[in-house]
């Protein structure tokens, strides 16, 4: 620990509570000590912290399904040296078997609930537990679909096609249809949220009678995907096809789709923040949308549709 303090230059005491996210020291600092900390290999021996602060260094997620935002929290608290306990409650057996016997103890520092709407028992259930816990809704994703039309229909499309990851099963048609557009059944399609499956979107999209003149992509690397294949097949993006992804993935920047960035998976790492903040016992503030266009070269003005 004391060269992990030199290297900071700040002191040992400074470095425990840093790294033990204990009360007394900013997040600038605890940002900077974890910093050096990581890339001097430094581990805090978990027994030892155990014993001295209580903490298990442990957090127990929650989801009813398997998600970009469960990507980006379970990233930040692998980040953070947290253990991650999953729990994936897809159905109402596996949801009352866990909160029958509610299974995490005193093994977690807090609970993580990503796209779950507890009922009052289940709510009664999960307090008594007596730690900390994070609800994550969809509101940010719902966001992102609005900004992304919004983006288009300025453009002039009217002919939109939304791409929809595994287990995502909200109704984002209606957000089209709220903006005027026509939905069309063949124009909402899910795909594993892969490259492989944003090309095998594009042979759907091509089945259909009448073709969209934009795509709306809630995976990045799906996003990718359907860029790709239309290159290969020699379509114009975006003169014939304009895309946008709601996954601000570093790949889609790298090839320029463009993107409404901070819906999901950083919506998974601002969930482990606030959770971190009211574990050493501090407050947050209300979530608030933090969604952003960045419009890159993959979205333009509508033009001729793609079989013309």
């Amino acid at each position: 620990m004391s060269d992990v303090a030199k290297a900071a230059g700040v002191s040992a005491a400074t470095v425990s509570r840093a790294l033990r996210g204990e009360p007394g020291v900013s997040e600038a600092t605890r940002q900077h000590v974890s910093e050096v900390a990581r890339r001097m290999k430094y581990a805090i021996a978990r027994d030892a912290s155990s014993l001295a602060g209580g903490r298990r260094y442990a957090i127990a997620v929650l989801t009813s399904e398997v998600s970009p935002v469960l990507a980006g929290a379970e990233g930040a608290l692998r980040q953070a040296g947290y253990d991650v306990l999953l729990y994936v409650l897809g159905d109402s057996e596996s949801r009352s078997k866990f909160f029958g016997e509610l299974p995490l103890g005193r093994r977690v520092d807090g609970v993580l609930l990503l796209s779950m709407s507890l009922t009052e028992a289940e709510q009664t259930a999960l307090e008594s537990l007596e730690v900390p816990h994070i609800t994550v809704d969809d509101a940010d994703l719902r966001h992102a679909v609005q900004t992304a039309v919004s983006h288009l229909v300025a453009l002039g499309h009217r002919d939109v096609a939304l791409v929809l990851s595994d287990g995502v099963d909200e109704g984002y048609d209606e957000i089209l249809a709220a903006a005027g557009l026509e939905v069309r059944p063949e124009w909402t399609v899910w795909c594993s949220p892969t490259v492989d499956g944003g090309e095998q979107v594009v042979d759907v999209l091509l089945d259909g009678e009448r073709l969209p003149t934009a795509v709306i992509s809630s995976n990045g690397a799906a996003a990718l995907g359907i860029y790709l294949r239309m290159q290969r097949d020699g379509r114009a993006v975006p003169d014939e096809v304009s895309i946008v992804s709601l996954d601000g993935q570093e790949l889609t920047r790298v090839v320029g789709l463009t993107a409404v960035e901070g819906a999901a998976k950083e919506q998974g790492e601002r969930a482990v923040a606030d959770l971190f903040t009211l574990i050493r016992g501090g407050e947050i503030e209300p979530a608030e949308h933090h969604v952003r266009l960045v419009v890159r070269n993959s979205s333009g003005p509508v033009s001729t549709a793609w079989g013309d």
